[in-house]
């Protein structure tokens, strides 16, 4: 089967074996169309998933949070990312697969094996970008300054909270 998304096709037949890899990009796809505002990509990209989820339990799937209900796009983008996570996991059949669900996480949180997924990069670079000085805030930290090749001045508040 032949999908396009933002004038780019993929031939499903081309990802026998790694559908995990083409959730990516389809994923991917959808939280990069500048034509809609990144909160409204994330909404698609979540009833998407939920939609393959319902598919793969034969409509026996219940989100544990609906996207409409949660006050902040904070909460928001987080659920989108756990859910990605669950979905391409259960969609892999591949090496993935093999693993245990709590190693899969894990592994995850390494970042030369989450860097290496477009989507997941997406809706971290969107994290960072958005909620950066939110997120140092909780650690105790404040940003001072930004500098233009990317780098942060910080200053220890001595407030961490976790």
């Amino acid at each position: 089967m032949l999908i396009t998304i933002n004038k780019k096709s993929y031939d499903s037949d081309d990802y026998t074996g790694k559908t995990d890899l083409l959730l990516e990009n389809i994923c991917c796809e959808f939280l990069n169309d500048d034509r809609f505002n990144f909160m409204d990509r994330l909404e698609f990209t979540f009833c998407y998933m939920i939609k393959i989820m319902e598919y793969i339990t034969q409509n026996n799937y219940n989100p544990p949070y609906d996207f409409n209900e949660l006050k902040n796009d904070r909460d928001k983008l987080e659920l989108v990312i756990e859910q990605y996570k669950l979905t391409k996991y259960m969609v892999s059949g591949g090496p993935i697969a093999k693993k245990d669900y709590v190693k899969y996480l894990e592994d995850l949180e390494q970042y030369e094996v989450f860097s290496k997924d477009k989507a997941i990069m997406t809706m971290i670079d969107y994290k960072i970008a958005r909620f950066s000085n939110e997120i140092f805030e909780e650690m105790g930290v404040k940003i001072i300054d930004r500098l233009d090749n990317g780098a942060v001045i910080l200053q220890d508040m001595g407030l961490y909270k976790n």
